[in-house]
């Protein structure tokens, strides 16, 4: 080692921490006596003297490419770096960061506090009851998608839009839209004003979400012997339900005619999700070994039941009008549903949710994120 060695933390050009403190920089003819735990700290000394440098630093930065996990080590170093430090002038500055130079970590703290502050208020406004037609909603909204026009689709217009909204297929829904637009203004005053107002569209999806784990909780609730081991169960085990967030609205009704009637045939209902983000008007390609179309049979039990008012009785008139089609699909649902945890159906139904609801859907990566102001320390 080298008494001119210089330790760097990171390059860096601004939020640098630098440290000058003395340690000892044995000359290189220095040899280490024992390599042996007996005596780890044997040296013998070489005739020249042994000279203090003082050229220890340690700098730190946040880069717009930065991991999660850099900036955490790149923390730690600071702070290990300022228990060296000797007492002397410090100066301190303020630097506003632009959304663009954020690090990972900075934007996904800000999304998620956003998210949480949304969902806090919506947990008071939709409960498990408002499940179904939550999903209605999105359901009703993502299906309008037409992916060689690249028309309708999950924009939040289902509830911007009093044209699209009065529709005879959406007409029952109404209500519930309405209260939508209720807790948005709640919402909105509940978040951080520099984020910006939440899109209809997010609020939905997030709406969805509260409510329908709600229903899982009070399921899972039933399954035990006292209240707090169920609720153990609905939130130490409970399944992950990630949500993307960045939608952006129209205010531009889907175009009409595209979804069936809640009572319409199973075969017609299944024809129409097989088709749903297909190009061409195909549901999928020919043969045993072709992809499969985003929606065929398995995806669409997992979701057109769900939106009906009577989950069970929509379920077993899926299975009885196509049995060769949904019998394993609803045995599966059941075998999991029955266990504790129930993990298997929904992190099936969370995938399939999270498919649908982007379709058609465009993302702003900017949304709902700020400047940032930092601290700078210089010694």
């Amino acid at each position: 080692m080298r008494a001119s060695e210089q330790i760097d933390a990171c390059s860096a050009s601004n939020n640098t921490f630098c440290a000058k403190t003395p340690f000892l920089a044995p000359d290189a003819n220095m040899a280490l006596a024992s390599r042996t735990l007996a005596t780890p700290k044997a040296f013998v000394a070489s005739k020249k003297p042994v000279v203090a440098r003082t050229r220890l630093s340690v700098r730190c930065q946040v880069t717009p490419e930065s991991s999660a996990r850099r900036d955490v080590l790149l923390a730690g170093a600071a702070a290990a770096a300022a228990t060296l430090l000797p007492s002397g002038p410090a100066g301190a500055a303020t630097r506003e960061m632009a959304v663009s130079s954020l690090s990972t970590f900075q934007k996904g703290a800000q999304r998620s506090a956003f998210q949480a502050a949304a969902e806090k208020v919506l947990r008071e406004k939709f409960k498990k009851e408002d499940a179904p037609g939550l999903l209605k909603l999105c359901l009703h909204d993502a299906a309008t998608y037409d992916a060689d026009s690249k028309t309708g689709g999950f924009d939040g217009s289902i509830i911007i839009s009093s044209e699209e909204l009065n529709r005879p297929e959406n007409a029952s829904l109404k209500p519930l839209a309405d209260r939508l637009k209720s807790a948005k203004s709640e919402v909105d005053a509940g978040i951080d004003p520099a984020g910006g107002p939440i899109s209809y569209a997010d609020l939905l999806v997030l709406a969805t979400k509260v409510a329908t784990m709600d229903a899982w909780k009070t399921v899972k609730l039933k399954k035990t012997q006292t209240t707090s081991g169920g609720e153990i169960i609905a939130t130490v085990y409970g399944t992950d339900w990630p949500v993307r967030l960045g939608r952006q609205d129209s205010s531009e009704a889907a175009p009409a005619g595209r979804i069936p009637n809640d009572d319409a045939p199973v075969a017609e209902i299944v024809s129409f999700m097989k088709k749903l983000g297909v190009k061409g008007g195909g549901s999928a390609g020919a043969g045993p070994f072709a992809p499969k179309p985003p929606f065929w049979e398995r995806p669409t039990f997992f979701m057109w039941p769900a939106a009906q008012s009577d989950v069970q009785v929509a379920e077993a008139r899926f299975v009885s009008e196509m049995p060769d089609a949904f019998r394993g699909v609803k045995s599966d649902c059941d075998r999991s549903r029955n266990t504790l945890t129930r993990t298997d159906y929904e992190v099936e139904f969370i995938n399939t949710f999270t498919k649908l609801t982007a379709m058609g859907a465009n993302f702003n990566p900017s949304a709902y994120l700020h400047p940032e102001t930092t601290l700078q320390l210089k010694f």
